[in-house]
């Protein structure tokens, strides 16, 4: 209570004072100055004067995570040995002291998600109890011109900011630091540090779990103790279960995205058999080529390569049988489990494999992570049941690629024209090779999955059906409905006040999930 009445009272003086400044026309056709945030003791010290944790409790009513260490949430990619910025306003008051800072210089900030005005008002109240001054304003014109333009010579800003409030969703951790390199395209705010760009570099070219876990350790804990970014919060999502489902001990992760659920190991108490969730087809059952597995079907009616676990990490092989990864990084060989079969019949090969990752690529709008992979491909080769990609680089994110987005069956979609893709009649009873096939579909009303009997892994479980009500990636509206009806075995939400109406709603449990979702503030350390 004491640090929701402080946040409160600090957002009343700044109201009241009239803090809403207008960003500044610094250094307009002028001579660049030096930059006091090039100092890492002054960038140390905005990030401890942060009471975060009062503002996601005031502001967010706990439905967010405050951030103290990284731009990665707790979990397995999170780096042991990172310094805890929690708040310490006399520790901030020290740092600035000894950089010298004398309160003369008023930091220019800008942000563009119109949900993050009470936060940012609450942090200049913060900032400006340890004597540093902030005015920020919202930006609505060309963002990308406005925000993500590099320095011109390495040593002057591009954009006339200091900071920036905003946020990424990232599938890979290569997505966050691959723009702190000194030649990234978007790199608006760090200026060229060879430290930072080994490690970035050697994280480029790490394609093992091990050696990933390694590299990205590496970058975290360097840019922990530099400041490059201050993390604010983490915007989790949420799995939502009632007491019908017994999920066996299996945990729960981001489902965004595609990991390791066993489901057929899980038990329902209902009569029927059957399991009552959220994403079913409203006009047509979503194709993966964009989102790899935001829907239950696109989960479990299809299979992928290797499996992951809760966190992503890739871990062992699901329709490949054994996979090896070459020293190089650059060649990944797949052996193909024998004896599979498509939901109708037909034998699963490795040409299926071959022609969908050539396919994927040529879809509108696949996703940009997984054809930068694909694309990057010299060569992919069959020999009766092995299936090898050749790669003109070594490709991190490779092996997260192939547990993410699902082979699909040549002798269906071969003839169908990328264009036409995701309008084609398939998605309105698609076949897979996955635990669960479509048993029928109403469009906006229902879609029925059942168990597949021909599975190659037969599990403990007893679920037969999966009921699946209609919803879209932007939510469920119905969600709240139907759990109040009873209709709710397992769900998936994003919305953080259907949540606060599920917490108080018997017979269901809603468990967090940190997902790589984080707002933070970017640093221009450039001279302005």
């Amino acid at each position: 209570m004491k640090k929701l009445l402080s946040v409160l009272l600090a957002l009343t003086l700044v109201l009241s004072a009239g803090a809403f400044g207008a960003l500044a026309d610094a250094g307009a056709g002028g001579t660049a100055y030096p930059n006091p945030l090039q100092d890492v003791r002054v960038r140390q010290a905005l990030w401890y004067a942060i009471d975060m944790d009062a503002i996601v409790d005031a502001l967010w009513n706990g439905t967010v995570t405050a951030a103290h260490k990284s731009l990665v949430p707790e979990g397995y990619w999170q780096a042991d040995g990172l310094t805890e910025y929690s708040y310490d306003p006399d520790k901030a008051r020290d740092l600035l002291s000894q950089a010298g800072w004398d309160g003369s210089y008023t930091i220019q900030a800008v942000y563009y998600t119109s949900n993050l005005l009470d936060t940012i008002t609450a942090i200049q109240a913060f900032w400006g109890d340890v004597g540093v001054n902030m005015e920020f304003q919202l930006l609505t014109d060309n963002l990308t011109a406005l925000l993500w333009t590099p320095s011109p010579d390495g040593v002057t800003s591009a954009v006339d900011w200091d900071l920036c409030f905003a946020g990424t969703n990232a599938l890979t951790l290569g997505e966050f630091y691959n723009r702190h390199h000194s030649t990234a395209a978007n790199n608006s705010t760090v200026k060229p540090d060879e430290t930072l760009d080994a490690l970035i570099e050697t994280a480029r070219v790490a394609v093992s779990t091990e050696d990933q876990k390694a590299a990205y350790d590496a970058i975290q804990l360097y840019e922990n103790e530099q400041v490059t970014v201050i993390p604010m919060f983490y915007i989790p999502s949420w799995v939502v279960t009632s007491d019908h489902l017994d999920m066996s001990g299996n945990a729960v992760g981001n489902d965004q995205f595609a990991y390791q659920k066993n489901i057929l190991d899980w038990v329902i108490d209902r009569d029927d058999k059957t399991m009552y969730t959220n994403t079913g087809a409203v006009n047509a059952l979503e194709h993966p080529a964009t989102n790899p597995a935001l829907f239950w079907h696109q989960e479990i009616v299809f299979d992928r390569l290797l499996n992951a676990d809760e966190s992503l990490a890739p871990t062992d092989g699901l329709l490949a049988e054994s996979f090896e990864v070459s020293e190089d990084g650059k060649t990944i060989t797949f052996v193909i489990r024998d004896g599979v079969t498509w939901h109708d019949g037909e034998p699963f090969t490795a040409e299926d494999v071959k022609w969908t990752f050539e396919y994927y690529p040529t879809v509108p709008g696949a996703n940009t992570v997984m054809t930068e992979v694909i694309n990057d491909a010299k060569a992919i080769t069959v020999e009766g049941n092995t299936i090898t990609f050749e790669f003109n680089n070594a490709q991190p994110n490779a092996l997260t690629i192939f547990s993410q987005w699902p082979v699909l069956p040549e002798h269906c979609l071969e003839n169908v024209a990328p264009e036409n893709f995701s309008a084609d009649t398939f998605w309105q009873n698609p076949i897979g090779t996955g635990p669960f096939k479509v048993e029928s579909v109403r469009l906006g009303e229902y879609t029925i999955l059942a168990r597949n009997a021909d599975y190659f892994i037969e599990g403990s479980g007893n679920i037969e059906k999966i009921y699946m009500y209609p919803s879209t990636d932007a939510g469920d509206e119905n969600l709240i409905t139907n759990a109040m009806a009873g209709q709710i075995d397992y769900a998936f939400c994003k919305d953080s006040a259907q949540i606060q109406q599920l917490l108080n709603m018997e017979g269901y449990t809603v468990q967090t999930v940190n997902v790589t979702f984080p707002r933070y503030i970017f640093v221009n350390m450039f001279e302005r």
